[in-house]
């Protein structure tokens, strides 16, 4: 029986293969039968009236490929998915509106999230099951269960997976309410000591940091803890100090163990931020930081080919060792440094020690001795690090807005050069009849543009017209319109131009996540610039930070 499930699936070319996401890509080889999410798949799902196994990833996930190869090279597991479910594997940044929802329900239903993210759901599309990472036998087990119940009480899997996905709870409130309660709020929320929000791992949360240094008159103790975070996050372990660039978050409270994965969208936002907070706090050193984010940018992501920021490094080197890239242990150290040097980091860096991290190595660290900390620099910058070609428009639009800000900071006529240039790459994307999400390096496109590629894009460029003289009026209006029709109905705003599952709703106002709402930043856009924001009540305030900035409409 197992023989055939793996031969059934060998005698069909899979959908994945070939595909210009190299997180899909990477899966078409397994023996798992992948779909593509599409109408198409979900109607297969009803007429055979299977599961739908959904898989959200990305292609610099360390536990994603844990995942793949623990998981779906496995025969047994994939047997079972092709029997029992209709599996759909997802890239989470080509289908960020699907993701976000199944994140949501799953925080909803179990308090946790992350990736790789497992959805079981009815042929209907219901969800009612979910779960991160878990090692094949833990997973076999999971999918036996989860079958067994749908074979002997499918009734009951119906009903209580349309109660867990009932409506959301939203409360009305004006701009001058939503701000004063944030602010207020804010304060039992901050860690005063490390910086960043009270957690058990330290994430950026880059919209809320921009909104609040955009704020005119904040509370004394909110700009210090402001400046304070802003500190710990340059000068802890969130910052590559070897090849600049910030990680996505460390696993920690106090900055220290980086999840190791480096995001556009993060240093897009951060660089922006950097240049903004060197205004605000009038220092050098968040001017030298947001700087060398742009340079990391510049030389480790844009790429040559199209003119595009591609989307992100993988927290894995190329022997497949989580963090490899960037952590050294002392005899690597002793190898790449001369003596004197590996005196200096030997002291600095506590070497005798136990290893601080994964119980590998150690992650460099910049020392008193500046001269020698440049010199150290330049050996240990050598490592490659593995790049997912993927260019997402809307995070080109995030990078736009940081370049306007760059400029209007250093007048730098190299930024202005790259700025125009992207500017213009962007417009002429989301312009075409099918407007794409993404590009690669060869030239293929995937997926359709959604709302947060517009509403970023739209940023973006006003971001850069205010700054320079490149006129962008028209590409505006333009783009603003075709948004318009493409995602505006009478009851909101919808996140993409399908909504292919019964529980994705459309709304006037979404949350921040990691980036900002796409529909606070088409505000300008909503019925009669309206004056209130429907707020998800499960939410703490500070996930709406980005509709404190207001524009001029």
């Amino acid at each position: 029986m197992l023989s055939f499930f793996i031969a059934s699936f060998s005698a069909f070319a899979s959908p994945l293969k070939n595909h210009p996401s190299a997180y899909l890509a990477m899966h078409a080889e397994d023996p798992v039968n992948w779909q593509l999410w599409q109408r198409a798949t979900l109607n297969q799902a009803k007429q055979q009236n299977k599961l739908i196994f959904i898989s959200s990833g990305y292609f610099a996930c360390h536990w994603c490929h844990v995942m793949q190869q623990e998981n779906y090279h496995d025969p047994q597991v994939a047997a079972l998915l092709n029997q029992h479910f209709i599996s759909i594997k997802i890239d989470r940044e080509l289908s960020p509106d699907l993701d976000d929802h199944l994140l949501a329900f799953a925080r909803r239903t179990t308090g946790q999230a992350g990736w790789p993210l497992h959805v079981i759901l009815t042929p209907d599309g219901y969800a009612f099951s979910s779960f991160v990472y878990l090692p094949r036998e833990d997973l076999i087990t999971r999918l036996n269960r989860t079958q067994q119940l749908w074979q002997t009480n499918s009734n009951t899997i119906i009903r209580l997976s349309q109660e867990s996905n009932q409506t959301l709870s939203f409360k009305s409130l004006s701009t001058d309410q939503l701000k004063q309660s944030l602010l207020s709020q804010l304060p039992r929320q901050i860690d005063e000591f490390a910086g960043g929000l009270n957690a058990t791992q330290k994430f950026p949360n880059s919209p809320l940091l921009k909104a609040l240094l955009l704020e005119k008159n904040l509370d004394t103790n909110i700009l210090t803890w402001l400046e304070t975070t802003l500190e710990a996050m340059q000068s802890e372990h969130l910052y590559d100090h070897i090849h600049h660039g910030f990680f996505r978050y460390t696993v920690d409270p106090s900055w220290q163990e980086p999840h190791f994965e480096k995001m556009l969208y993060d240093n897009a936002q951060l660089s922006e931020i950097y240049f903004l907070a060197a205004e605000v706090f009038k220092r050098e050193d968040f001017l030298q930081t947001a700087q060398n984010t742009l340079l990391y940018i510049e030389t480790e992501l844009m790429s040559p080919l199209t003119g595009l920021a591609q989307s992100s490094q993988s927290a894995i080197d190329e022997k497949g060792l989580d963090g490899g890239r960037y952590l050294w242990t002392p005899q690597q150290l002793k190898q790449a440094l001369s003596p004197e040097l590996y005196q200096q980091v030997h002291q600095a860096w506590s070497l005798d020690q136990a290893p601080p991290l994964l119980n590998y190595g150690w992650l460099p660290k910049p020392i008193d001795d500046h001269q020698a900390w440049w010199s150290i620099q330049s050996h240990l910058s050598t490592r490659p690090g593995i790049t997912d070609d993927k260019q997402l428009i809307g995070w080109n639009g995030l990078l736009l807005s940081a370049y306007a800000q760059a400029f209007k900071t250093t007048q730098n006529p190299s930024y202005q050069r790259t700025g125009h240039a992207l500017a213009q790459r962007l417009s002429q994307l989301l312009l075409l009849d099918h407007a794409p999400r993404a590009v690669n390096n060869q030239g293929q496109f995937s997926d359709a543009a959604g709302l947060e590629d517009f509403a970023y894009t739209l940023a973006g460029l006003e971001d850069w017209q205010a700054v320079s003289q490149l006129d962008l009026s028209k590409p505006i209006q333009q783009l603003q319109t075709k948004a318009n029709q493409l995602f505006k109905t009478e009851n909101g705003w919808a996140t993409n131009q399908e909504k292919l599952l019964p529980t994705q709703q459309i709304q006037w106002d979404y949350a921040d996540s990691a980036t900002p709402s796409s529909t606070a930043l088409l505000h300008c856009e909503n019925p009669t610039n309206k004056q209130s924001i429907q707020v998800e009540s499960a939410l703490p305030l500070w996930r709406y930070a980005s509709y404190l900035i207001q524009k001029d409409c």
